[in-house]
């Protein structure tokens, strides 16, 4: 099973999956691009599926952890 690993050493602290030592934020803002995690698995080969959604669960429970650092306001287009 993967871990979600953040380092002060490695993306300044930034957290990412052990193992391939892909960011977070990179998977999130594919994800944000409307990327499937069967695409996002597929330009990443490194990473399952699974792992995309394992990513996504972690970010929904850090989200519902600190909802007080959940205000975010949208862009306008």
């Amino acid at each position: 099973m993967r871990q979600i690993i953040s380092d002060p050493n490695f993306l300044n602290g930034k957290p990412y999956l052990g193992g391939v030592r892909i960011s977070i934020e990179l998977i999130l803002d594919e994800l944000a691009q409307k990327k499937s995690p069967h695409q996002i698995s597929r330009k990443y080969p490194q990473i399952t599926e699974d792992d995309v959604i394992f990513i996504i669960r972690h970010a929904s429970k850090v989200i519902n952890a600190h909802p007080e650092a959940s205000d975010v306001v949208r862009e306008a287009r």
